[in-house]
């Protein structure tokens, strides 16, 4: 397996920006439990590392990890899956964030239908 990263430099990388979005969980540091390689990885091109965050114990349903998927060619964090494994890009900024002003108007017209 020919790859530009090692399992170590893929849990800095996970541990980074973890730290930079300020994201909940704990990579361990034991590569074997916290990091998996596949040489595909959908939204990825090339290969990419998986670098699990425990997130137990939890109050809410969902898996108990959420996964930092970091790309072997860029060398940097793609996306997260989320404890229920939707594609989250902290990185890159979001159009819908409203005010709480527009917040309340759009869901107090839902609850008079």
């Amino acid at each position: 397996m020919n790859t530009n990263l090692t399992a170590s430099q893929a849990i800095k990388i996970a541990r980074d920006y973890q730290k930079k979005y300020n994201l909940y969980g704990v990579i361990h540091d034991d590569v074997q439990k916290s990091v998996r390689f596949y040489d595909e990885f959908y939204r990825i091109k090339g290969s990419a590392w998986l670098v699990l965050a425990d997130i137990t114990p939890k109050d809410y349903e969902g898996d108990d990890e959420i996964t930092f998927v970091v790309s072997d060619e860029e060398g940097v964090v793609d996306h997260v899956l989320d404890h229920n494994g939707i594609p989250q890009r902290y990185h890159i900024p979001s159009n819908r964030d409203y005010s709480d002003e527009e917040f309340e108007a759009i869901f107090d017209d839902e609850n008079d239908e």
